[in-house]
């Protein structure tokens, strides 16, 4: 692609989360971002926390496998692979508790279509695997109707929800985040809602308020948790 790539684009496009999810690709400009991160301390800073995040508080230990910085070279290695920078402990485990689930989002089912296309079937698979709370069955499933072309929408929201609801904050986040870019949807004050739950699991209060921010004040059904929600990360900046 060799874009020039700015810390603003890569705040928008979610590319810490996705790289530290191994999700980003040659194809998607992770030869950019990487050339980006070389040259940007902020976006390095945010990579060792991300990194340390996922690893410590997402993967099991049997499971735990480094991040492949090798495509970054020696001196850039060096950097990311340093002593990783993370908030306060005290801080840290604030904002994770903030970024609790206590409840799954309710599906409420969706409008039938006349023709059923390819993805539906597998959609409605994993959104019965999704009521019966088996959120990895689910992300799977949903992983698998997205591929199929089934509507994006809801399909992104809850595999979004199913990776928060399986300790997976990185690539929930990534998910809403694709929501988001939808524009207006049904979904999308939740959307703001839960990726902030996910960016508060990954320590990020900062950018946890300013999707709080983005909830409508009235009008949905997040809106009341939302202001509760950002009242709590303030008085938790505080302390």
């Amino acid at each position: 692609m060799n874009e020039t790539l700015t810390c603003a684009l890569v705040e928008e496009r979610a590319l810490v989360e996705r790289y530290v999810a191994e999700t980003l690709t040659d194809e998607h400009g992770r030869a950019d971002f990487e050339a980006h991160v070389i040259a940007c301390p902020r976006c390095q800073d945010e990579i060792r926390l991300a990194t340390a995040i996922h690893t410590e508080l997402v993967r099991p230990v049997s499971a735990r496998r480094p991040i492949p910085w090798l495509p970054l070279g020696v001196a850039a290695a060096a950097v990311l692979g340093g002593v990783v920078l993370l908030r306060p402990a005290g801080e840290r485990s604030a904002l994770a508790e903030l970024g609790a689930v206590a409840e799954a989002p309710i599906y409420l089912g969706q409008a039938v279509r006349g023709t059923a296309a390819p993805g539906d079937s597998i959609f409605a698979a994993a959104m019965a695997t999704y009521g019966d709370r088996r959120y990895a069955e689910a992300a799977v499933g949903l992983t698998r109707a997205l591929a199929a072309g089934v509507d994006s929408a809801p399909a992104l929201f809850f595999l979004g929800a199913s990776e928060l609801l399986t300790s997976r904050p990185a690539d929930a986040a990534a998910a809403f985040r694709r929501v988001l870019a939808l524009g207006e949807t049904p979904y999308l004050p939740e959307a703001h809602y839960y990726r902030a739950k996910a960016l508060l699991r990954l320590g990020d209060g900062a950018a946890a308020l300013a999707e709080l921010a983005q909830v409508p004040t009235a009008d949905s059904s997040v809106s009341g948790p939302a202001a509760t929600l950002a009242d709590s990360v303030r008085k938790s900046a505080r302390r």
